[in-house]
């Protein structure tokens, strides 16, 4: 039984003196993070082209049994309509000779198309799928909603997924949309974040959650406890998930995971806690 939780990056200034002394170097904060996360999602491949020597440096930098989620490049899952198809396929292939050497350290690598590639797309989606050739998992994010119908156009992403092995990405960003944006945070997150319908299902061995908390902790309270409930049911199933929790600063982020992680627990009496933070007074006020 085991989940792997990650935040969406591995250093943040209000995690100093928490989760790394203050006396760490920025390029050090990595190696402490892996010793408290079991995995990261990586965004910066999404944007740009990230040097060799960088990958294996964070490679290195990270304990034996860590694993990266990299994102696939924009000009992969966001051109589909501006580029040619040889071109896309290409930067694909260069983008997975990039990770093979890696693969001792990949997680679910995440193919995240935005909501203008609707279900016209879905043969492209699957194409890419088709492609991948390193033995570590592949992650599919969709955003249109057309891939929430649940009917014939659902039906047909998730029955392709399950054929070639791919996980779905299941989005939750229902906090941060249960109330007005009153606070920059928010606002923030209202304006980046997909509002998508969040449907659990598991197409393949390690299904991906991204969880995007509410700044007001304890109204969080009602989908921890849903995803908890999910979470033991996939670990009974014998699924690996893999689980990133965001909140709308980051701030609180690591504390919704060790939530998240003891509600689990609690469902599970056989599980073995993944997650366990430096005490926080946040932390204690919760528990």
């Amino acid at each position: 039984m085991t989940i792997r939780y990650g935040m969406a990056q591995w250093q943040h200034p209000a995690w100093v003196n928490w989760l790394y002394p203050g006396s760490l170097s920025s390029a050090e904060r990595i190696g402490c993070y892996s010793t408290f996360f079991s995995s990261v999602e990586v965004g910066s491949t999404f944007y740009t082209n990230v040097e060799p020597a960088q990958l294996l440096r964070w490679f290195d930098a990270v304990v034996e049994d860590f694993q990266f989620c990299f994102k696939a490049p924009q000009m992969v899952t966001h051109r589909l309509d501006g580029r040619p198809w040889v071109d896309i396929q290409q930067d694909w292939l260069s983008f997975m000779a990039s990770l093979q050497p890696l693969q001792a350290k990949l997680g679910p690598t995440m193919l995240q198309f935005p909501s203008v590639s609707d279900e016209q797309k879905l043969d492209m989606i699957f194409a890419l799928c088709d492609m991948w050739a390193l033995s570590s998992p592949l992650s599919v994010e969709v955003r249109h909603l057309a891939y929430f119908d649940k009917g014939d156009i659902e039906t047909r992403f998730l029955a392709g997924l399950a054929e070639r092995g791919v996980n779905r990405v299941v989005m939750d960003s229902r906090p941060v949309f249960s109330t007005e944006a009153y606070c920059d945070s928010l606002v923030d997150a209202q304006n980046k974040k997909p509002r998508v319908p969040c449907h659990p299902v598991a197409t393949a061995k390690h299904p991906v959650v991204r969880f995007i908390g509410h700044p007001d902790l304890l109204r969080n309270e009602i989908w921890l406890d849903q995803w908890a409930k999910k979470l033991s049911q996939w670990l009974q199933e014998g699924l690996l998930p893999f689980v990133f929790v965001h909140s709308s600063d980051n701030i609180a982020a690591p504390t919704l995971a060790a939530q998240l992680d003891h509600k689990v627990r609690c469902l599970c009496p056989n599980y073995q806690p993944a997650l366990i933070l430096p005490k926080s007074q946040v932390q204690e006020s919760l528990w």
